[in-house]
């Protein structure tokens, strides 16, 4: 091989390098430096200035339950929950088994998420909104002024809190994959957010908007109305939501201490091709590790490559080629497992699922690669929503129907550090998204 040919295959190798590692040496730098936003005495907003809104298809009572009881020990002003008219009174006589006074049960006539947080967001008074899925178990009472203290920041729109999937006792393989993933995520958004403010998607799981950016006119066509090349999407909704804060020129912080593949890319690309904040400078890092980033996907064909650069680089040199292959084999390994290393800290027994997790992580480049090609399918996950929206109980069936649901229900949760500045909400579904 040719030196100056050497030369050019070295300075593509280094540029493939630095295009796709840049974002993890400096992620690296502010994930140790980041810090929480502080809680103010007396706070600008507190717990009764906020209404929850929780869409659901009570699918699962006891799931829905512990959701609720978490959601009230925060003692917000009051929470909506929006369900199918034909089970309005099933999830009423849940309520009132409970006693949770401040809930108020609403009903749409087709479940669509959407549909359901318009009915209950054109109720709310408060100064802050609060949409919240069914599975979440928010930690402690504390959890809310937690979260609300993002909203000191005046040009602060809607923000959120970093999010744990449940772990079970004995974690299976897809429990940590769960766990996995949420660890990844809350990386990526906080090492983003933190620099330039910029998050590819403000999880729906639990967020918290000012109530005057939502409830207009404006927004219920837009959020609606929104579609995919003319199919109309029941599925995306945080992500029209990440989307409509940004382009109305509000901020969106995440509360941290130190959700489907297709909604990534369909998100990503409503993004790039109606709105252009995300190429402003004001966004420049955003940019490059969300929109730039989301290419370098499969990871087995870009690591491979690498390899094979690597290999052209120092083919004439011998004596450093296993080296420099071990050293590449070395990073690419660590970079697959640096996001978990809080988790392993805290659970060392699930090291045992680190190579299960690396090849799941390459087996995700696939599964990525295959939604982008079925961005057509805009249905709500595998929820079958015309069958969930039948009554299930009759009025003979209904209490024993909920008393056993909620005996059955498992309220262990993995415990919460007892600082206030550690909040979380958890969850037990692991959406797909991009992995590196």
């Amino acid at each position: 091989m040719s030196e100056s040919l050497e030369r050019r295959i070295t300075l593509v190798f280094i540029a493939f390098f630095l295009l796709r590692y840049t974002r993890t040496i400096v992620g690296i730098y502010t994930f140790l430096r980041y810090k929480p936003k502080p809680l103010n005495h007396p706070p600008k907003f507190r717990t009764d200035d906020v209404t929850v809104i929780i869409p659901t298809t009570f699918k699962r009572p006891g799931d829905f339950v512990k959701c609720l009881n978490s959601i009230v020990a925060c003692h917000p002003l009051q929470i909506f929950v929006v369900t199918a008219f034909s089970n309005v009174e099933l999830v009423n006589a849940c309520v009132r088994l409970n006693s949770f006074d401040e809930v108020r049960v609403l009903g749409v006539e087709r479940l669509n998420k959407r549909q359901q947080m318009i009915k209950a967001l054109k109720k709310v008074r408060s100064e802050i909104v609060v949409f919240a899925d069914d599975d979440v178990f928010w930690p402690d009472s504390d959890y809310l002024g937690y979260l609300l203290a993002i909203f000191e920041d005046s040009t602060v729109g809607a923000g959120g809190t970093r999010q744990r999937a449940k772990r079970s006792q004995k974690p299976s393989l897809w429990n940590f994959l769960g766990i996995a993933y949420l660890e990844r995520r809350v990386w990526n958004n906080v090492t983003t957010n933190a620099i330039d403010g910029s998050i590819s998607t403000l999880s729906g799981r639990t967020a918290a908007y000012r109530t005057e950016i939502l409830k207009t006119e404006e927004f219920y066509d837009y959020f609606i109305n929104d579609s995919w090349f003319g199919k109309q999407l029941n599925s995306d909704d945080d992500k029209c939501l990440t989307r409509y804060v940004y382009s109305r020129g509000w901020s969106i912080a995440i509360q941290f201490n130190s959700c489907s593949a297709r909604s990534h890319w369909r998100g990503n690309f409503t993004v790039m091709f109606k709105e252009s904040y995300w190429r402003s400078w004001k966004h420049w890092w955003g940019l490059y590790v969300i929109y730039l980033g989301q290419f370098q996907t499969p990871a087995a064909a870009v690591d491979g490559i690498m390899f094979f650069l690597l290999n052209f680089t120092v083919a004439g040199r011998p004596e450093y080629s296993k080296v420099a292959n071990l050293a590449f084999g070395f990073w690419i390994f660590l970079t697959k497992i640096l996001k978990l290393i809080p988790h392993f800290c805290r659970h060392p027994r699930d090291i045992m699922f680190i190579p299960a997790s690396i090849l799941f992580s390459y087996l995700h480049g696939i599964i990525n690669i295959y939604a982008a090609c079925t961005l057509n399918v805009t249905t709500w996950g595998t929820q079958n929503l015309d069958k969930l929206a039948q009554s299930r109980a009759t009025d003979d069936s209904m209490v024993p129907l909920l008393r056993s649901a909620m005996s059955e229900s498992d309220s262990s949760l993995e415990s919460t550090p007892g600082r206030l500045t550690d909040g979380y909400d958890y969850f037990s579904v692991m959406p797909l998204v991009p992995m590196e």
